[in-house]
């Protein structure tokens, strides 16, 4: 599979053009707004002031025109918000396919002004906040930050959805998913990568709803919302029949017919400021929910009209055929809300709370719907979570020149599962036009790679790395063709020293090499990634204790890859392991300096660079 620029570039020449068509229709609406407004005014006080009905009537019809050109306007504005945040979404993939991400920086902070709002921006795109310090591979194969793997594939607009994607790129060697489920991802992530258009539809609905916060005030309400008291109930009859006063009152007692309708308005006004507390608690939770709702409701709609034929996702979309759909018990929420958007005016509240016990139907309506759907509100915002991990997925086949989706062994045994066999793979966070592809074959077995300074070796064990958590994830790979096991992935790469917690480099080192050493101890499926073993010591050490760890790690069920300078521990490897296979980079050098091609090789490489790499930069 391979990314299609053109089809982007295309879509972002069609965005742009009814883009600038709506932008002209609101300019002309919002100048009719004004227009028809001043003239309504006009006419409504002319006709007053000169007793003329004509114009009085005249003005009023103007005013109803004025009222549906704001209708009117106002669609066309939700299209231009909708149309401007699609091609923000088309940018995006335009720069991902680029491998520009400083563009998709750019495209994320775009029309933000305040620190604020940038930083948050910022933060959303890097995926910083999921970062974890300890974790077996982390921080060592770039999954979040600037330029790493979050930013260039995530998609998820909203908060759980982006959580859910973290964990994607966090657990995969965790969650022991069996090659079945594996295989059932795979399907979906196929077609979600066939609808390029529905992802940059649903991406961009998400934004307009501003899906980016948790919808912790719906999910509490949902959780912990109850049907209304009986006597509340009963004072919703008692505000509402009391009006029946209005017309006895006229037919029995005609003169006091009239003294009845503020009699009503204050019978109502007693029952309103009598259920205030208790019907607080459902008009505040109506505040902080109906943007949320919209957007839910919307992404549903989205997914449903998308024609999808895979299970997983339909299942995933219209979940337990015995219970109403999420957009069908959206849709009943969100009809209440808009009913409590009416009092969304605090003087029109208290209006309406006259004429009728609003507070009260709004309250009941949202205590039944919470009893009757509120548990299943956290099912549908995780459904919508797995969805958009999906379509995170997805990416590696609309971003990347070549992708493929892997197999893989199917056996539970551990040994079977110590087993990579890549073809042409290629590190993603790479200058796609400029990246060069390697094979690599590990079976039971470990590579030591040898070659100079900055020849690769660091980058084809990290690319190893990525390629296997993306397998893991059940989406497509950077490579012609992938084969690997089910293995728990671990790493020392980048090693930092921590002054908080007095450990030196060294120190750090040998904590992250014995958690692998011990991890190994587990008889599971394991790919480990060392760069450099032990750097931070005297080469006799060095030495000793690498040898040491390739003994310890040396088993029928853990495969892994070992760059090193420490070429008197590659000597001694010659002998003592039959399990240890040895590949290297090598460059050639010029008048002007080295020529690195990237391509792996067997065998052992013992040239080194450095002395050419200090003259270079002026040290001699």
């Amino acid at each position: 599979m391979k990314a299609n620029l053109n089809f982007f570039k295309e879509k972002e020449q069609v965005i742009i053009a009814d883009l600038a068509k709506y932008e002209r229709q609101s300019g002309i609406l919002s100048f009719m707004r004004l227009l028809s407004f001043l003239c309504a005014a006009a006419l409504i006080i002319w006709g007053y002031a000169s007793h003329t009905a004509a114009l009085a009537f005249l003005g009023w019809a103007v005013f109803i025109l004025f009222i549906i050109l704001c209708i009117i306007h106002g669609s066309i504005i939700e299209k231009v918000n909708y149309l401007t945040e699609l091609n923000k979404v088309n940018s995006s993939y335009i720069a991902r396919i680029n491998g520009d991400f400083n563009e998709l920086r750019n495209i994320a902070v775009k029309g933000l002004k305040r620190a604020e709002d940038i930083g948050s921006a910022k933060k959303r795109l890097y995926g910083k906040d999921f970062e974890e310090p300890d974790h077996d591979y982390c921080a060592d194969l770039d999954l979040f930050g600037k330029k790493s793997l979050f930013s260039l594939l995530n998609i998820s607009e909203t908060s759980f959805g982006r959580r859910r994607f973290a964990d994607y790129l966090l657990k995969p060697h965790i969650s022991g998913i069996p090659v079945k489920e594996l295989k059932k991802k795979q399907k979906a992530v196929d077609e979600l990568y066939s609808k390029p258009e529905i992802l940059m539809d649903y991406q961009a609905t998400a934004r307009v709803g501003k899906m980016t916060k948790d919808p912790k005030v719906l999910l509490d309400f949902a959780e912990s919302g109850s049907k209304t008291k009986p006597f509340a109930n009963a004072l919703i009859f008692v505000g509402l029949l009391i009006w029946i006063c209005v017309p006895l009152a006229f037919i029995v007692l005609p003169d006091y017919g009239t003294a009845s309708i503020p009699a009503c308005l204050i019978v109502n006004l007693i029952i309103w400021m009598a259920g205030r507390s208790f019907n607080d608690v459902y008009i505040k939770a109506c505040e902080g929910m109906p943007n949320q709702v919209r957007a839910m409701l919307k992404l549903y709609s989205i997914l449903e009209i998308g024609g999808f034929e895979n299970d997983l996702i339909k299942s995933l979309i219209k979940g337990n055929d015995k219970t109403k759909g999420a957009s069908e018990t959206l849709k009943e929420l969100n009809n209440v809300l808009r009913l409590a958007g009416l009092r969304s005016q605090p003087l029109f509240a208290l209006i309406l709370n006259l004429i009728f016990p609003l507070d009260f139907i709004i309250s009941y309506l949202m205590g039944n719907w919470a009893v009757k759907y509120g548990k299943e509100l956290p099912v549908y915002v995780d459904r919508l979570a797995e969805l958009e991990a999906l379509m995170c997925v997805s990416q590696t086949g609309l971003v990347f020149p070549e992708s493929s989706f892997p197999d893989f062994v199917d056996s539970d045994d551990p040994a079977d599962n110590a087993f990579f066999e890549g073809e042409n793979i290629t590190h993603p966070l790479l200058e796609h036009d400029t990246a060069v592809s390697n094979s690599v074959t590990i079976d039971k077995d470990i590579a030591i790679i040898t070659g100079s300074n900055m020849s690769g070796k660091t980058t084809l064990i990290r690319t190893v790395g990525v390629c296997t958590i993306l397998a893991m994830t059940g989406g497509m790979v950077p490579a012609a063709k992938l084969k690997l096991g089910r293995m728990r992935v671990m790493s020392s790469m980048r090693i930092v020293d921590s002054l908080e917690e007095n450990m030196s480099t060294f120190k750090a080192e040998l904590m992250r090499i014995s958690g692998i050493v011990k991890a190994g101890s587990e008889a599971m499926p394991m790919l480990f990634l060392i760069d450099e073993i032990f750097r931070g010591t005297n080469s006799a050490d060095r030495t000793e204790g690498a040898l040491t760890v390739l003994k310890n790690l040396s088993k029928p069920y853990i495969c892994g890859l070992m760059t090193t300078h420490d070429y008197a521990m590659i000597d001694k490897t010659e002998e003592g392991f039959d399990n240890i296979r040895y590949y290297h980079f090598s460059e050639t050098y010029t008048d002007t300096g080295i020529v690195f091609d990237y391509k792996l090789t067997q065998g052992i490489s013992r040239r080194s660079n450095a002395k050419y790499l200090m003259k270079l930069v002026g040290i001699s």
